[in-house]
């Protein structure tokens, strides 16, 4: 770390037993949902988190034949899992429903596919029959429901950084030699960037957040890395994420 971060408030910094596979927020509930894997013991594991308080809500939570599920959707109350056949074959099995405040399994269901989830319910079909026929359902009971009216859903303030072949940085950043592209997001006043710099035989995944001449984080992403790292932050809203060591993710409000 680099920088004084006492600028910007740290909302949420939690590491999980696995890599951090997939995410899924709720913009609405302020939840973000996080399937974590572990391949040598064929483990996924799934955690929920508070984005605007960091209050973790479920921690870890492994199911069985776990190595088979997939994080679909996160409600106010309830957390969405598909289930494939097979975890390298994307042929969905079934469907899980839980209650993450109850700890309990709401419903599941092994003859219906995931076609659409939202707050209202999720829009299902089963695979055996065709033409496909789409169903709406509860999240929280399975039972048929009507079609909700989607068109007044708000649009999503989820945004990804701009991938540049060049970018200035000011002089008050000092670096080693850049490689690949760099990641670029411009908030209001603020500027983030990500980038992989050559650090001897390796590189560093690096990521910086700076208002004018003052630097307000610093931090190296993942270290003694060979290969160019996928992106690793994005913002919703005023709250800023990035990913951090493959299994921790942290997030400020800016």
């Amino acid at each position: 770390m680099y920088a004084d971060q006492k600028q910007l408030k740290r909302i949420l910094s939690n590491s999980f037993e696995g890599i951090i596979w997939k995410i899924e927020l709720n913009e609405q509930h302020g939840l973000i949902a996080v399937e974590s894997r572990i391949s040598e013991e064929k483990k996924t594991a799934f955690s929920i988190i508070n984005f605007l308080t960091g209050e973790i809500l479920l921690k870890d939570k492994v199911f069985e034949d776990s190595w088979n599920l997939s994080l679909a959707y996160v409600t106010k109350t309830d957390l969405i899992i598909t289930i494939y056949s097979q975890a390298e074959i994307p042929e969905f099995k079934g469907i899980i429903s839980f209650n993450f405040y109850r700890r309990e399994i709401n419903w599941q269901r092994f003859n219906l596919s995931l076609n659409r989830a939202t707050d209202e319910g999720l829009q299902v079909f089963d695979p055996k029959i065709n033409p496909r026929r789409y169903l709406w359902i509860s999240n929280a009971s399975a039972e048929p429901i009507q079609e909700p009216n989607l068109s007044n859903f708000n649009s999503s303030s989820f945004v990804l950084p701009q991938l540049r072949d060049t970018v200035e940085l000011p002089h008050f950043i000092r670096r080693k030699e850049l490689v690949g592209q760099l990641s670029e997001l411009v908030f209001p006043d603020l500027k983030i960037l990500s980038f992989h710099e050559k650090i001897s035989d390796y590189m560093h995944q690096r990521l910086i957040v700076f208002d004018k001449d003052r630097v307000l984080i610093d931090e190296i992403l993942i270290k003694h890395i060979q290969k160019l790292q996928p992106e690793s932050f994005f913002m919703v809203g005023n709250y800023l994420f990035y990913i951090q060591n493959k299994n921790e993710i942290v997030s400020y409000l800016v």
